[in-house]
C-alpha cells in the first residue's frame, strides 16, 4: 500500500467523521427546537449541509438517526472487572448515571413520551442503549456466579432493572440530580436485591 493510498484513506475517514458529527449535531439541535414530531430528515440534510445520500447511507430511518444522536451524548458503558460483585455493580451504576447526566433536558421529556408510543423508535433506542448495557450486566452476573457471590435463576433483564431503574426514576420522574450519595444508595439497594433474588 502506497503513502498516497494511506493518505487518501485517512482523508476519507476524516471527511466521514466530519459528516457524522455535522449530521448528529444538526439532529440534536432540531430535536431541541422542534421535538421528535417536528424533526424531519430533510431538515437535518439542510442544516448539516450533507447530501441526502450521505445521510441515508448512515441512518436510513429517522428512528435510527435519533437513536444515534442520543447515543452521541452518552459516555460508553465499560465492563470493569473489579473482582467483586460490589465493585462491578458500583462501576456500572456510575457509568449509567454519568450517561443519564449528559442527557439534554430540553428534549429528554419529548423523547420519553415518543418512546412510549413509537415501537420503531423504542427498538432503535434499545439497540443503541439497552442492548450494550444488558451485555455488560450479563457478564457481571456470570462472573459473580463463578466467584460464588450469586446463585442462578436470576434473568439479566430483571437484575438490570434493579441497577438502572432507580437512576431513571430519579432523573425522568423526580427530576433530581444523581448525587454521589444517591449513587451509593442505588448500589446498596441493587446488591441487596440481586443477593435476595439469586441466593448462593
Amino acid at each position: 500500500m502506497t503513502a498516497a493510498t494511506l493518505l487518501r484513506g485517512r482523508r476519507g475517514r476524516q471527511r466521514s467523521e466530519v459528516a457524522d458529527q455535522a449530521i448528529l449535531t444538526a439532529t440534536l439541535e432540531l430535536l431541541t427546537a422542534y421535538g421528535y414530531g417536528g424533526l424531519t430528515m430533510a431538515a437535518v440534510i439542510a442544516k448539516s449541509g450533507v447530501s441526502s445520500a450521505t445521510l441515508y447511507r448512515r441512518w436510513p430511518t429517522k428512528q435510527e438517526l435519533v437513536a444515534a444522536a442520543l447515543a452521541s451524548l452518552s459516555s460508553d458503558i465499560v465492563d470493569a472487572d473489579t473482582g467483586t460483585l460490589e465493585g462491578d455493580v458500583s462501576a456500572l451504576v456510575n457509568d449509567v448515571a454519568d450517561a443519564l447526566a449528559m442527557n439534554n433536558d430540553d428534549f429528554a421529556e419529548d423523547v420519553a413520551v415518543e418512546l412510549r408510543r413509537n415501537p420503531d423508535l423504542r427498538a432503535a433506542v434499545n439497540d443503541k442503549f439497552l442492548r450494550p448495557r444488558l451485555e455488560v450486566f450479563d457478564r457481571v452476573l456470570q462472573r459473580a456466579r463463578r466467584r460464588g457471590e450469586l446463585g442462578g435463576g436470576l434473568s439479566t433483564i430483571v437484575g438490570y432493572s434493579f441497577v438502572s431503574g432507580p437512576l431513571h426514576h430519579r432523573v425522568f420522574v423526580m427530576g433530581e440530580p444523581l448525587t454521589p450519595a444517591f449513587r451509593r444508595a442505588v448500589v446498596t439497594g441493587a446488591l441487596a436485591a440481586l443477593r435476595a433474588l439469586a441466593p448462593r
